[in-house]
């Protein structure tokens, strides 16, 4: 059976997609990718299309469609909100970026908490 993309169905998937996008309760005030200690290029509108389904990706040209500086070391670095909480949050190229929740930590925090503990 052929499948046929009707306008009713189109706009089902629309709406279906952008109450995803409302639940997930995400939004990216800034990404920017780039070489450290250089200028990097704004990403924010493509890296809010993987905060919108709340998806992990892994930080990259492919990925992030632009290479801002060739052959050398780059990460991105986002800042987004959740909840009303504002969340700053770096990756390097090749790892995977992963948008964290309320009442999530980060890898850094995580560590604090422990040496804090080990005293």
């Amino acid at each position: 059976m052929k499948a046929s993309w009707t306008p009713s169905l189109v706009l089902l998937i629309t709406n279906i997609g952008l109450f995803c996008s409302m639940g997930q309760g995400i939004r990216v005030e800034s990404a920017y990718y780039g070489a450290p200690n250089r200028i990097g290029v704004d990403v924010t509108r493509r890296v809010q299309r993987f905060a919108d389904y709340g998806e992990p990706f892994r930080v990259g040209n492919d990925t992030l469609r632009i290479d801002p500086s060739p052959n050398r070391p780059k990460a991105l670095v986002v800042i987004y909100e959740v909840k009303g909480r504002r969340i700053s949050d770096s990756v390097r190229e090749g790892d995977v970026f992963y948008f964290r929740t309320v009442g999530e930590s980060s890898g850094a925090e995580d560590r604090k908490a422990a040496k804090k503990k080990q005293m």
